[in-house]
């Protein structure tokens, strides 16, 4: 649900689903397609990679989405009011527009003050090893447009937007969380926040509804959130290259305002395997200890298949091994094709390539600090830039590699492995 598709998938896409909620209007009181959502649904849909496996999603990802109205008017609010979940992660993100999504804003963890609970006074986001916090907040979306000084921010507030481009029915809420505690589900442990609509007719809670036909609908429309098949071929040697994507840019689906990306197109025809060598920045934990400033927030990497968007599996941050110079390295391959010494006790990270032709490598980074010379953003901003000029010693290698010359360099280490790799290619 975050990366880039072609226009045109994007636009059949957005035709099939506006189309689905015209038709499914006339359900709303009054009839008439402004009134599809009077004051908003409760969550109407939940997905990660095991109930709807599409959209380039992370494997330790969770979205529930809803609809809410354009702009209700009169001054009118929705108030979101939750428990801190026990995850590295998370946010709540509105759009507007046609799929697949406009980004409108985003009010991540990091900005949430929040008020009771254990503990009282701190952001449960910098403890995410922790089990025991109760802490809970309030955010409150209010349909105006953002402030364009960053400063002149409310405490706790999404913006809306006050309007939305002729035709749009609802704009769309989404919360996601990243990377559950150990001990935790996909929600980390808590229930899902209330939405509770406060405006001139009172004040209710979301999930008692007087619309519930109309939501109906919203949730027929919302499971149309996932990508068209994708015409696409990976790239040879000679070409296979991560480039950056930014996570508020044009072509990017339902994107995350608090993530980039560097993704590369690859092919299981050219080589048995893909070798992904990289400098992990410094993430909130990092087993056995944690880091009370780190890099970013959540750093992963993922396999795609890449003419689907499924995904076929990711390696987290605090799941990445590493060697002795501070970097990870991974190998990528079809199971019968895992070399024996591409494992952790070798120091060496597997993902599966999956069974179709062309995939999509991905690495992804959120929340990364100010000044970080990581940043992905950096990338983002020059993308004709070559990477080790952007992000410097962060910049990711990858190339295929065949059976014997990683047997023969992978004691070697990573570097040594990746040069062995691309000089054989």
């Amino acid at each position: 649900m975050n990366l880039g598709m072609p226009r045109r998938a994007a636009a059949l896409l957005a035709l099939l689903s506006v189309t689905t909620l015209s038709a499914q209007a006339q359900l709303g009181p009054g009839g008439t397609a402004a009134q599809t959502v009077r004051y908003g649904c409760d969550w109407t849909n939940t997905t990660d990679t095991s109930t709807n496996n599409t959209g380039f999603l992370d494997s330790t990802a969770t979205y529930t989405v809803t609809s809410l109205p354009v702009n209700p008017g009169n001054g009118a609010r929705i108030l979101i009011r939750g428990k801190f979940p026990r995850v590295r992660y998370f946010s709540f993100q509105i759009y507007d527009g046609f799929r697949p999504g406009n980004f409108v804003d985003s009010v991540p963890d990091s900005t949430i003050t929040p008020f009771g609970g254990v503990p009282p006074l701190a952001n449960p986001a910098a403890l995410p090893n922790s089990s025991d916090y109760t802490a809970v907040y309030q955010i409150q979306v209010v349909f105006r447009d953002a402030p364009a000084d960053p400063s002149k921010r409310a405490p706790n507030t999404l913006y809306a937007g006050a309007r939305a481009p002729i035709g749009v029915l609802t704009k769309t809420l989404l919360y996601r969380t990243y990377l559950p505690n150990t001990d935790s589900d996909g929600l980390g442990g808590a229930p899902l926040p209330q939405l509770i609509y406060d405006g001139p007719e009172g004040r209710f809670n979301l999930k008692n509804t007087p619309d519930e036909r109309a939501c109906e609908s919203a949730r027929q429309a919302n499971d149309l959130l996932q990508i068209f098949p994708v015409a696409g071929v990976g790239q040879n040697q000679a070409r296979v290259a991560f480039r950056p994507v930014g996570g508020r840019g044009a072509g990017v689906f339902y994107p995350n305002g608090d993530s980039n990306y560097l993704r590369a197109q690859t092919g299981r025809l050219y080589a048995p395997l893909i070798v992904v060598r990289a400098r992990l920045p410094q993430t909130p934990v990092q087993p056995p200890r944690l880091v009370p400033d780190p890099d970013v927030r959540y750093y992963s990497l993922c396999q795609n298949d890449l003419n689907t968007s499924r995904n076929v599996g990711c390696l987290a941050d605090r799941d990445l091994r590493l060697q002795g110079d501070g970097t990870f390295t991974a190998v990528i391959s079809t199971p019968e094709n895992r070399p024996g010494l591409a494992r952790a006790e070798f120091g060496y990270n597997w993902l599966p390539f999956g069974d179709q032709l062309n995939g999509l490598t991905v690495l992804r980074q959120i929340l990364a600090k100010p000044g970080f010379a990581g940043d992905f953003a950096r990338a983002v901003e020059r993308p004709l830039v070559p990477l080790p000029r952007t992000i410097g010693a962060f910049a990711p290698d990858i190339t295929y590699c065949d059976q014997a010359t990683f047997t023969a360099y992978a004691p070697s280490g990573g570097a040594a492995l990746v040069e062995a790799c691309r000089q054989a290619g």
